[in-house]
């Protein structure tokens, strides 16, 4: 039986083709979705009805006989060839997710070390502003440095 809406995840799945195959023919064929205006959300998934449904499986020459919701007459045969090509794609689908959180793993470290370095550099770019600032201080009061100067005599003398 057929159902009535068909997101593009299902209708890549039934045709065998990928998601951006079926983003491209709908633009293409100027196919409106049936609650573009309606959604919730702006990454809600887009639903087709039936006819473009139909007009998609005509334009990529697939049969509907081919497609699962026609094929729901033989459910042992299906059902059994079915459950491999789930498990199948699970498998893949654990083996790229693995794939991809190694990657973000590596990324995350990564960036770590690349903050702990910008965090050293800020640090000592600081302290060298810090001593800048105070030489100038000094050389722009004369007094101030008089001072130190006398300082420095009598910190010599009692040092001793």
């Amino acid at each position: 039986m057929f159902k009535k809406t068909y997101t593009i995840l299902e209708i890549s799945k039934d045709f065998n083709k990928d998601k951006q195959v079926i983003r491209r023919l709908i633009a293409r064929l100027n196919i409106e979705p049936i609650n573009k205006d309606t959604r919730a959300f702006i990454n809600d998934p887009l639903l087709f009805s039936n006819k473009a449904y139909t007009l998609l499986a005509k334009e990529l020459s697939v049969s509907l006989i081919d497609t699962p919701d026609i094929q729901n007459d033989t459910p042992d045969i299906q059902g059994d060839t079915q459950g491999k090509k789930e498990d199948l794609s699970k498998d893949k689908l654990i083996e790229v997710l693995e794939r991809e959180l190694v990657h973000s793993k590596e990324r995350l470290e990564k960036s770590e070390q690349e903050k702990e370095s910008l965090m050293k550099l800020l640090d000592q770019q600081q302290r060298l502003t810090l001593q800048a600032n105070h030489k100038i201080e000094l050389l722009e009061d004369p007094e101030q440095k008089e001072d130190l100067k006398h300082k420095s005599k009598w910190h010599s003398i009692f040092k001793k």
